[in-house]
């Protein structure tokens, strides 16, 4: 929306932020199934559209009379309530979003004594990484997790930073020989 704004109106978007601010707090969330405004006050915004609604169907919405406490208490159950609700759609969307992103995974399992790869920082520079090994897997500690023999030391990494290691054949074939000489 800001980057919007900014192409329409790149000399004074600024004025335009509370306008934005408040359309983005009147729109439902699909994560949530409610306006972050209704989670906030426990109550659906007043706006403009609705307010041009109301004027062109004639509707007319009378306000409840409540003493003070009275509000407060129904607010704080209607804020509850909100909230659970709001809970439970978030938990569909994110076991939605963990099959999406799981439909492609394949669970890495090593067994003791298996020579693996580990991602490990390259030594010139920290945030770049390369697979070093082979090491040997000492054992399955807990979920994913595994502990590895480095050189030295014993070290516990998570399946996601190892990868299988396989040994090339070191057997060179007669029609390999006869292609090199040729």
């Amino acid at each position: 929306m800001l980057r919007k704004m900014c192409a329409e109106k790149p000399k004074d978007w600024d004025r335009y932020i509370n306008p934005l601010l408040f359309a983005y707090r009147e729109v439902r969330q699909e994560s949530l199934g409610y306006a972050p405004f209704e989670l906030i006050y426990g109550r659906t915004v007043r706006g403009p559209m609705s307010i041009f609604r109301e004027l062109l169907t004639n509707e007319t919405v009378e306000p409840e009379v409540k003493t003070a406490y009275e509000y407060v208490v129904d607010l704080k159950e209607r804020l509850q309530e909100t909230c659970k609700l709001a809970q439970q759609e978030l938990l569909k969307l994110q076991e939605k979003q963990q099959k999406y992103y799981n439909r492609k995974a394949k669970a890495r399992i090593f067994q003791k004594g298996e020579k693996v790869l580990v991602l490990l920082p390259t030594d010139s520079k920290k945030l770049l990484l390369q697979w070093k090994g082979p090491f040997e897997v000492i054992e399955k500690v807990r979920g994913d997790d595994y502990k590895i023999q480095l050189t030295g030391r014993t070290k516990m990494f998570h399946a996601n930073m190892l990868k299988k290691y396989f040994e090339r054949n070191q057997e060179v074939s007669e029609e390999q020989t006869e292609c090199e000489c040729v």
